[in-house]
């Protein structure tokens, strides 16, 4: 004992000495469900906050998931807890009458609905400052335990706001989803401003074209002479195909076998659409293009595709897709990138 206390000294007497004052604070450990990272659900309009100690939203379509394991949960495991922020259609999904109580309907949007579903306590409340109806519940054959908040949003779209943990877990879980929850607010058009284009020119050699890029955007390869361009906080969809916020696609067709028909019905073929599809022209860079917009109510985004047409069995197809609820923020955005393109050859 004698021998390890002489050591400890002689540690100390070799370390550096460095002053400290009494009322210095203590280094303070990081606290796993502190609030610190933070997230906007375009497609819906909400901004929020969850747990430093979390994974990136995972966001489908219609749909986010907050947890440390997103992707247990859409295994159907509950293992921890777990918020999800989705879109809901009462009358469609629930068969409920048009201007149901918001109470009514969050019993219904419940993740843990079952036959043994008890409510204990249910009620009205408020979520991103909007009048919202409110369940908490427990399901005992899962050994689960939950709150949703349901409320309507300004364009009339019914939203859900769930937290739900393993019973046993609730009890330290309910602090977290409270403040989780008065961290959320809304967004509006008004909030979201296109960032210029940089003027560093990107080349997209599958489709032999440069174009510019908005400024802080990234390349994402997709697939053999495929790439997304987005910002980095646009997340993708687990589906693929759409993003958390606005995103361009650039493709390159090349080598297709040569088929009868004039262009449109080519480009009817590529963009897989029925032939009474509506198709619009225009010039890209002196190139006729064709062009598909969609309003999609499945994805609430707007999705607009264009081809054109380079010769012996090249095409280039150019996709944008934003959140419905900011498409004209996005609009000229949009227009920019497209009179951007120069084609190589």
């Amino acid at each position: 004992m004698r021998r390890f206390a002489l050591l400890c000294a002689l540690a100390l007497c070799l370390l550096p000495f460095a002053s400290a004052r009494a009322d210095d604070p203590p280094t303070a450990t990081p606290d796993p469900n502190a609030l610190t990272n933070s997230v906007t659900y375009w497609d819906v309009g909400i901004a929020l906050n969850y747990p430093a100690a979390w994974r990136m939203p995972l966001f489908t379509n219609g749909q986010m998931l907050l947890s440390a394991d997103p992707f247990a949960v859409l295994e159907g495991k509950i293992e921890q807890p777990v918020v999800a922020l989705r879109l809901i259609e009462p009358t469609v999904e629930f068969e409920l009458p048009k201007g149901s109580d918001l109470v009514e309907i969050a019993v219904n949007v419940n993740l843990t609905v079952g036959d043994s579903l008890i409510v204990r306590e249910s009620g009205l409340a408020t979520f991103a400052g909007l009048d919202a109806g409110f369940v908490e519940v427990e399901n005992p054959e899962r050994k689960l335990y939950g709150q949703t908040f349901v409320a309507l949003l300004p364009d009339g779209r019914y939203i859900a706001f769930s937290g739900i943990a393993p019973s046993d877990q609730w009890a330290n879980f309910a602090q977290t989803f409270f403040e989780l929850r008065r961290s959320a607010s809304l967004r509006s058009a008004r909030d979201v401003s296109a960032p210029p284009l940089s003027a560093e020119r990107l080349t997209f050699v599958a489709g032999g074209l440069e174009f510019s890029l908005p400024q802080g955007w990234r390349a994402e390869p997709i697939a053999n002479g495929l790439t997304a361009y987005r910002a980095p906080e646009s997340q993708p969809y687990i589906e693929g195909g759409l993003a958390n916020g606005a995103q361009l696609v650039l493709g390159a067709l090349n080598n297709l076998p040569p088929t009868d028909g004039d262009f449109r019905q080519k480009a009817l073929r590529l963009l897989d659409l029925p032939a009474s599809a509506p198709l619009s022209e225009e010039r890209i860079d002196g190139r006729l293009a064709l062009r598909y917009e969609e309003f999609s109510p499945i994805s609430q985004q707007h999705i607009a595709s264009l081809i054109v047409e380079r010769g012996d069995g090249r095409y280039v197809l150019i996709r944008w897709s934003s959140p419905l609820m900011f498409y004209t923020a996005h609009q000229p955005l949009f227009a920019a990138l497209v009179q951007s393109i120069r084609f190589l050859n």
